[in-house]
């Protein structure tokens, strides 16, 4: 993974190019930290470097590039494939399907809010792509998420100034925080539906 000063002075030599690029392999599910991207172009804003509308374009651009790119894979290939090339985007088979479970479990308006979580956030692509949802409502919603999550993080960039760092070090913890409450959310629905089950079976038995 690309280390902060990387990142930072690729965005700074290169400007939206950078930032574009560093968002489409981010929306490929490669582990880049778009929180360091999109916020050091917040802090480059505030520097008067690169245009506010400018900034959150060329972020929102590469994501969503990004992540149609492997929305279409995901869709195309099949979970066979991902299954095979997922351990290149530092995921494993059963996160895979974790995702699709959530996915299938509550649909489309997850896209939206998913996107503005921390290291989760490109995931969403792709069991989208592998539950085969419609190319437009992918689309449309994809679009409208990152554009959040793109305003947010240049914003927040530029409302810190100097201290821009101490907007990625919220949203590292954050994102800490929020796996480790669905990881329990995850645990306590599995239990629920266990015990569901066992008195299901145990009434039907008693009605016997």
């Amino acid at each position: 993974m690309p280390t902060l000063e990387t990142l930072t002075l690729l965005v700074e030599d290169y400007g939206y190019l950078a930032i574009f690029i560093a968002m489409y392999f981010e929306g490929l599910c490669i582990p880049i930290p778009s929180e360091i991207v999109m916020g050091f172009a917040g802090f480059m804003v505030y520097q008067g470097k690169l245009s506010f509308p400018g900034a959150i374009f060329a972020g929102w651009l590469g994501s969503f590039a990004g992540s149609c790119t492997i929305y279409y894979a995901a869709r195309k290939g099949g979970r066979q494939f991902l299954y095979r090339y997922c351990h290149l985007v530092r995921l494993s088979p059963a996160h895979l399907d974790t995702f699709c479970g959530w996915f299938r479990r509550f649909g489309p308006p997850l896209i939206i809010p998913w996107r503005q979580i921390p290291v989760l956030r490109t995931k969403i692509s792709i069991a989208a792509g592998l539950l085969d949802l419609g190319a437009w409502v992918f689309v449309l919603n994809t679009a409208a998420g990152i554009a959040v999550w793109c305003a947010l993080a240049v914003s927040l960039g530029y409302y810190f100034g100097q201290n821009w760092l101490l907007f990625v070090d919220i949203f590292s913890q954050l994102g800490a925080v929020v796996i480790a409450v669905i990881a329990v959310a995850a645990a306590a629905g599995a239990v629920a539906v266990l015990l569901y089950l066992r008195r299901r079976r145990k009434t039907k038995e008693e009605e016997r």
